[in-house]
């Protein structure tokens, strides 16, 4: 077994002593050879035990106090010995042949990366379930790479230029669109997806994960304009904002249409992600808790956007 590939598996943490423990030892019950991948942990600046538990089980415990995600992965990789980079996130739970599922798809399949899906938890609360759509764990919502879950020959990824440090989310996707830019395949398995147990669990923590994720539209602009996400982002707050002056004007026929358009639209992300999961929708409560959950995605897209927009200002 000694010709498999060695593989670093890379994962930044900050205060993550509540998830990193079972993170850890879902890596080190891995069906891959234990001498043929290392787990470099990069600690940013954790003020509880995630430090003290990592060096328990981590071949390799670092730290990058100062830098977005981004930079705290890439520091990680240049300590990494594999030829193979494999990365995933603190408060994640991973399956046991996950890192040998990974090898064998990069090894069978050249000029490729590799990324996972979401997974539930077990007895999940409603907005997870309903957002993840993904029961059986054999189907992937996202096409693009998820920080995760992703694997990566280490000569690919050096080529593309690692990650964005520039942004506070989002390094992922930059990722991604850098791979297809440069000719890399990119395929999502589930196979390779994870259980995340840092997934919300309630309305206000969701959206407010949601503003995190979109605060930095305005400063990767030119990959915002290409993400129809970005677009459903913009009419959405367009028709917000105008449902609001219609309602301050009395302008009520109009207010009424933009409120419907606003619903059309989270429709659309509905359907999409029902159709995208083959979730099978039981009843019309279960089609309404999906759709909630999209105008809450889109609303708190739109406030992220906002966000961004007021710190752009400010910089003026």
């Amino acid at each position: 077994m000694n010709d498999r590939p060695f593989c670093s598996v890379i994962i930044p943490a900050f205060n993550e002593e509540k998830d990193i423990e079972t993170c850890l030892i879902s890596l080190t019950n891995q069906t891959y050879p234990k001498d043929r991948f290392e787990i470099i942990v990069v600690d940013n600046g954790s003020t509880d035990k995630t430090k003290e538990i990592a060096a328990t089980y981590a071949d390799l415990v670092l730290d990058k106090p100062e830098g977005n995600v981004g930079a705290v992965r890439n520091f990680g990789i240049t300590h990494a010995s594999g030829e193979i980079i494999i990365c995933t996130d603190a408060d994640c739970v991973v399956p046991p042949n996950w890192i040998e599922t990974g090898v064998d798809l990069l090894q069978s399949n050249p000029k490729h990366a590799f990324g996972g899906g979401l997974k539930p938890r077990k007895n999940a609360k409603w907005v997870e379930k309903y957002w993840i759509l993904n029961a059986s764990g054999c189907k992937t919502q996202q096409h693009a790479l998820a920080g995760s879950s992703i694997f990566m020959w280490k000569i690919d990824f050096l080529r593309l230029g690692a990650f964005n440090e520039n942004v506070t989310s989002g390094e992922d996707s930059a990722l991604h669109a850098q791979a297809l830019a440069n000719g890399l395949e990119i395929t999502i398995s589930s196979g390779l997806s994870v259980t995340h147990s840092g997934c919300p669990e309630t309305t206000i923590d969701f959206v407010k994960r949601q503003i995190w994720h979109s605060e930095n539209y305005l400063y990767d602009f030119r990959n915002s304009l290409k993400d129809k996400v970005f677009w459903l982002t913009v009419i959405y707050l367009f028709l917000t904002i105008s449902a609001v002056f219609y309602l301050l004007t009395a302008e009520y026929i109009l207010m009424i249409f933009a409120i419907v358009s606003t619903q059309a639209l989270a429709m659309i992300l509905s359907l999409k992600r029902i159709k995208r999961s083959s979730w099978s929708v039981k009843n019309l409560d279960e089609f309404q808790k999906i759709l909630i959950l999209d105008n809450l995605y889109l609303i708190g897209r739109s406030t992220g956007l906002l966000k961004g927009l007021g710190r752009l200002i400010g910089r003026l």
